[in-house]
Order: structure tokens, then C-alpha cells, then sequence
């Protein structure tokens, strides 16, 4: 997977089940990452959402995020616009960004179908160019071609061919006709010290020689990671310390502020021991199985941004029969198994790809979206707390582990959580969405003035995604409406509907009006977009169930009875064990004087949910109505006794007060005056 927006939007499979007395939240979060099937990002593709309402919740936006090759990406993205020149301040690092630039090359690339794209090298000798071999080893089945530039692109360099090669470590040794009066000195990368300050620098697609500045924050023999973002065109490019000296070369990157990877120096130094007296010739070289790896992988890369990763695991497998180590391969088919909700495969071949040595930290997180997929909720946390201790900036880990900890109910934890991802400030569309979470976390916690905050700032955020802003309109119009602000909610809706999202976020928006109508004395208003939310409902028999229950209750407000009892019996053919359709319906008969056949439904609501606090309230005035006044009091006590741990007072008070009366008729019969 090359650098860039690569980001996954997973489905969340949690079930919620709901009545229809309260408004529930839309839950939206990536994930998302996600309704969101898996897909590959080469650019952005923004992903779907949630919403949650009767036993159904839709698809949660998670965002797994892929590092990759940092030049592939505009080979995907077939660039073609001319390559810019900046000329930017002169930084406090002057003499050492001047070092690098000089000896900096730029590596441009084309390919059969006319795709350009540029990536970075550097000179260790006049004659020689240092890169990355997945920069040079081309997109299998395709013709490639390569010629080399001076960061200034007055001097062109005709590539005479290969002197030397590492493919354990991504490396490559390049002989050009010509010769560079600027080489960069290597230095000794076994000194390299956590929190040392470096340069990067490399091939931007809008700019060349443009400094890359960060810090070194982890250590291993085979990379390092270093805090900065390293950009598409950069791979192959030198990374320098304060002395101008090189420690590394640009392996991987993309952008998150954290996520950059770099070869140790040292690797090169070796290499630079077995060069070669005569160059072999690009073609001949690419023919290599260890290189031919390469190009598969980068042909499979190719397949993944089309949308077939069945095509492109199938060439990630070849590449693993010819370098059965390559731990990359094994990620990226990892990505592509995860497209295809391939999941245990996909946490297979990331366990192998980490065991190999792609021990980054945005593997452990891309690992635990998957494992978050799986419902295996403590291996994604564990995943996440992994990622987080390799790497204390990465904002992603601590989004998805937010992501996970509400999943699981934790909203106090993934608050936190989500308060870390947004300070780290990352990119714009992670950002927004860590928003959407949190304030999704907030409004479980009841805290609907938080939950509006954070909603009005994604929605400032992703102004430009219609499909996401849609629902989070949704869900600050609920948290207004439970704060009484329900022309605000009305307002919340209505641009909802004007965004024009997907029937199943359509049907949820127009009930929430409804229930704000028919609460503003707009029985009618309310009733209208019952009506619409049945017409956009209709292959959903369980949510058109409720639907048709939501309009009855507004009918039974209306004091239409007999509209109230047909909306009731059209949700409960729909949905047998839709409690509330059978407690509007009893409600209609008592108004209607038919108490026996309104005891039947409470009878069956009673069934369906014992502790129903307020059904056997219903159930004891109706039985007194017909006189069974020692049934009555079992219900009311009955009743007494679940509102003390779960109803408001307003119940309790009701409750209260209909034993009062019934006590009270009770000794009025034995003591007659």
C-alpha cells in the first residue's frame, strides 16, 4: 500500500435493541472507517455511517489505516501536471537542507498506459544513485522506463544500469552516465539517538526538494521510526542529521503526522561493499525472482486502488512464492483479505508480516480494526496499546481504540480517548470523525450540550461530505430535541433531508421529525413523514414495523382511536414482538371503552418485556375498570416496585397515587358509611 489517504471504513456488526418510547442516538463513527464495506483508499474515498434505531444499527465508520510505499502513490493517482520548483525560506538548517538538496536526485518514472510519477534517490558517489528498489522495479506487466533529474532539473542522468541491490532491505545502487559534483556522506546510523532531530528530503508531486522535519522515535536494526510525514516521492530520498550527514533513506510513509520509516544508513554501507564492476541493465535486473517480488507487489497495489483485491491477492501470492520473507507482501494481501472480509486471514497475514519485521506500529492498528471486526475486542485494544507504546503520537491508535472501548460501552474510557486523537490534530477527515465519536459517547453519557458541541465541529469539518454530514445533522438534531430545543432539531432534520442521504439514513431522519412535529402540536407534519419514512422502509419489514407504531402513537395523541389500533396492527403483522405497537393499541381500546380486549395487549407486552414499568400501571387502571380491583393493586405494586429502581418520579408519583385511591375505595366497601 503506498503513502497518501489510505484509510479503511469497517462495518460494525453490534445489535441494540430499542423501543419506541425514547429517541435514540445515530450512531456514527469510521470508521470507519464505515454502509461501509471495506475499500481501499489510493485517495479519498469518504465512507459511511450508522444510525441505530429498533433492533438495528447500521454500519459504524472505523478508519484503518494503511502505511505504504511513499512513492507509489502517484503512479496510482496518474499524475500529470509538470513538476513545480519551490524556492522557500532559508530555515535555521540552511547549510545541512543546502548538503542534502545537492546531492538529492529525482527519479522519474513512466509506465506503459502514460502514468508519471516521480521519487527521490541521492548520489554516494558521483556516478551512483542510491533508492529504493520498489521505486525502480517498475509494476509487473507493464513497460517501465526511469531517468534521473538534479533537484534543480538542470542536469538530466541517463541510468546505465544496477551495481548493486539489497532486497532484504528495499534498497538499490543505480550507475548513471554523468557525473554529480555534490555526494552525500553516510553516516553511521548504529549512533542514531532517540528524540535526534532529522531532515528528510525528497519528490513531492507538486514540489521538488521540499524538507521534511522530525524526530527519531523508535529504534530497531532493520528501521527507524521517525516522527514527520513523509510524502508520496519521498521514498528513496535521504534523511539527514544536524551535520548533513545521511542516517537513513525514506522507506515508507503517509499522512499522519507519525507515520515515517527509514533504513538505517549502515544497511547501505554494507551494500555499497559488493558493487559490482559492470552494471547490469534495468531489464535484465527486474527479471531477478527477489526483484520480480517487488513489481508484483506494486501490480497487486495496482489491482487494490481498481477495486479487485481478488486480482490483486492473487498477485501478493506470487509474490510470496517468490520471496517467501517478504513481509510487506504479507500486509498488503492482509489489506486485500480485509476487503473481502476475509478477517481471520487477514489477521494471519498481519501476525506473519509483524513476526517478519514489519513491527510498525500502524500494522498493530490496522490489526486491530480487523480484530474489532471479529468482535475480538480485547485483542484490539491490546493491538492499540501496542501501537500506542511504539509510537505515543499516533493519533489513529487512540481513535480506534476510542472506537473499541464504545463498542464495548466503556464511554468514559473512549472519551479520553477521542480527547487524545483530536489533540494530536490529525488529518482532516480522522479529525472529524473523532468528533462524531465522541460526541456519540457524550450523548450515551448524557451529556447532550458536549454532544452538540462536537457535532457542530464536525460538522464545520466535513462540510464536504454530504453523505457523513447528513447524519451527523441527525444526531445534533436528537441531542437538541433532548434538550427541549426541538425547533432546533426540526432545523436539524430538515438538512438532513436536503443533503439527500441513502434511504436507510432517509427513513430515520423523517420518523425523528415526526416525533419533533407531533411534540410541536404538527400532528399532520408528523404524520406526513411517518408516511415517507414507510415508503423509504419498505424492504425493512422490522424498521417499517416501527414505523407504522411511531404513527400510531401520533394518531392515538390525535385522539384518532380506531387510526391508532389499524397503525398497530399493521406493525405488529410486521413484527409480532414489537412491544409498544401492543401498548399503543391497548391505549386506543381503552380510550375506546374496551378494556378486556386492552388487558389481552398489555397481557402481551407484559410477556414480551416483564419489567415494563408502565404497562402494569396501564394494565391495574384497566382492570379496575372492569372491576378487578385486587388484580389491579398486584399491578400497581407490581409496578411500585420496578419504577423505585428504574422510572422517573413523575411514574412513581402516578403509582403512588392510584394505590391511594384504590386502598381507599377498598375500605370505603368494607366500612359503608
Amino acid at each position: 500500500m503506498q503513502s497518501g489517504q489510505e484509510y479503511w471504513a469497517i462495518k460494525d456488526k453490534t445489535d441494540e435493541k430499542t423501543t419506541n418510547k425514547s429517541e435514540r442516538n445515530i450512531v456514527l463513527s469510521a470508521s470507519a472507517v464505515t454502509e461501509s464495506s471495506v475499500h481501499l483508499h489510493i485517495k479519498k474515498f469518504p465512507k459511511g455511517h450508522q444510525m441505530n434505531c429498533v433492533k438495528r444499527t447500521l454500519a459504524l465508520v472505523s478508519c484503518l489505516v494503511l502505511g505504504g510505499f511513499s512513492s507509489y502513490a502517484q503512479d496510482i493517482k496518474q499524475q500529470e501536471a509538470p513538476i513545480k520548483k519551490v524556492t522557500a525560506p532559508q530555515p535555521l538548517e540552511y547549510p545541512t537542507v543546502q548538503i542534502g538538496k545537492a546531492g538529492t536526485a529525482i527519479l522519474v518514472t513512466q509506465v506503459d498506459n502514460g502514468t508519471i510519477g516521480s521519487s527521490s534517490g541521492f548520489f554516494v558517489r558521483q556516478d551512483l544513485i542510491v533508492t529504493n528498489i520498489h521505486v525502480v522495479a517498475g509494476i509487473y506487466g507493464k513497460s517501465f522506463s526511469c531517468s534521473a533529474k538534479s533537484i534543480d532539473l538542470l542536469t538530466q542522468y541517463t541510468i546505465k544500469g544496477v551495481v548493486a541491490s539489497d532486497p532484504e532491505h528495499d534498497l538499490v545502487i543505480l550507475k548513471v552516465e554523468g557525473a554529480s559534483d555534490s555526494v552525500l556522506q553516510l553516516g553511521d546510523s548504529d549512533a542514531v539517538a532517540l528524540g535526534e532531530n532529522v531532515i528528510a528530503i525528497g519528490t513531492h508531486e507538486e514540489a521538488l526538494g521540499e524538507i521534511v522535519k522530525g524526530t527519531i522515535n523508535r529504534i530497531t536494526p532493520d528501521f527507524f521510526h521517525v516522527r514527520a510525514i513523509f510524502l508520496p516521492g519521498y521514498s528513496g530520498g535521504p534523511v539527514l542529521n544536524d551535520t548533513g550527514k545521511v542516517i537513513g533513506i525514506c522507506m515508507e510513509g503517509g499522512e499522519t503526522k507519525s507515520l515515517g520509516y527509514v533504513i538505517p544508513s549502515n544497511h547501505l554501507k554494507a551494500l555499497l561493499k559488493n558493487i559490482r564492476t559492470q552494471e547490469q541493465p534495468l531489464v535484465k535486473w527486474r527479471e531477478e525472482p527477489l526483484i520480480r517480488a517487488y513489481a508484483i507487489v506494486r501490480q497487486g497495489d495496482e489491482r487494490i486502488a481498481l477495486g479487485d483485491s481478488k486480482a490483486a491477492i492473487e498477485a501478493y501470492d506470487a509474490a510470496i512464492r517468490l520471496k517467501p520473507d517478504f513481509a510487506t507482501a504479507y500486509a498488503r494481501r492482509a489489506e486485500a483479505k480485509y476487503n473481502l472480509k476475509d478477517y481471520e486471514g487477514a489477521v494471519k497475514d498481519f501476525d506473519t508480516s509483524i513476526r517478519l519485521g514489519r513491527d510498525y506500529a500502524i500494522d498493530y492498528v490496522n490489526r486491530s480494526v480487523v480484530k474489532k471486526n471479529l468482535r475480538n475486542y480485547k485483542g484490539a485494544i491490546k493491538d492499540c496499546d501496542t501501537a500506542i507504546r511504539l509510537d505515543p503520537q499516533n493519533a489513529e491508535a487512540y481513535f480506534i481504540r476510542g472506537n473499541t472501548r464504545s463498542d464495548v460501552g466503556d464511554h468514559k474510557m473512549a472519551i479520553e480517548d477521542y480527547d487524545t486523537a483530536i489533540h494530536l490534530k490529525p488529518r482532516s477527515t480522522i479529525l472529524a470523525t473523532a468528533h462524531v465519536k465522541r460526541a456519540d459517547s457524550k450523548f450515551k453519557r448524557g451529556n447532550n450540550i458536549g454532544a452538540i458541541k462536537d457535532y457542530t465541529e464536525a460538522i464545520r469539518l466535513r462540510s464536504n461530505n454530504p453523505a457523513i454530514l447528513a447524519v451527523v445533522h441527525i444526531n445534533r438534531g436528537i441531542a437538541r430535541f433532548n434538550l427541549g430545543d426541538t425547533e432546533g432539531a426540526i432545523e436539524d432534520y430538515d438538512e438532513a433531508i436536503r443533503l439527500k442521504p441513502k434511504n436507510t439514513i432517509l427513513t430515520q431522519v423523517y420518523v425523528h421529525r415526526a416525533t419533533a412535529k407531533a411534540k410541536l402540536g404538527n400532528s399532520i407534519g408528523g404524520i406526513k413523514d411517518c408516511d415517507a419514512a414507510i415508503h423509504f422502509s419498505e424492504k425493512d419489514t422490522n424498521f417499517a414495523a416501527y414505523v407504522y407504531s411511531k404513527r400510531a402513537s401520533i394518531k392515538l395523541d390525535m385522539g384518532d382511536n380506531k387510526g391508532a389500533i389499524e397503525d398497530s396492527d399493521d406493525a405488529i403483522q410486521l413484527n409480532p414482538e414489537l412491544v409498544d405497537a401492543y401498548v399503543i393499541r391497548g391505549d386506543a381500546k381503552v380510550n375506546l371503552g374496551n378494556h378486556n380486549r386492552a388487558i389481552k395487549d398489555y397481557n402481551t407486552a407484559i410477556y414480551l418485556k416483564p419489567d415494563y414499568t408502565e404497562v402494569y400501571h396501564k394494565r391495574g387502571n384497566a382492570k379496575i375498570e372492569i372491576d378487578k380491583t385486587s388484580e389491579a393493586k398486584i399491578d400497581f405494586q407490581t409496578a411500585l416496585k420496578l419504577a423505585k429502581s428504574e422510572g422517573t418520579q413523575s411514574l412513581k408519583d402516578k403509582i403512588k397515587k392510584a394505590l391511594r385511591l384504590l386502598e381507599g375505595q377498598e375500605i370505603e366497601n368494607e366500612n359503608p358509611e
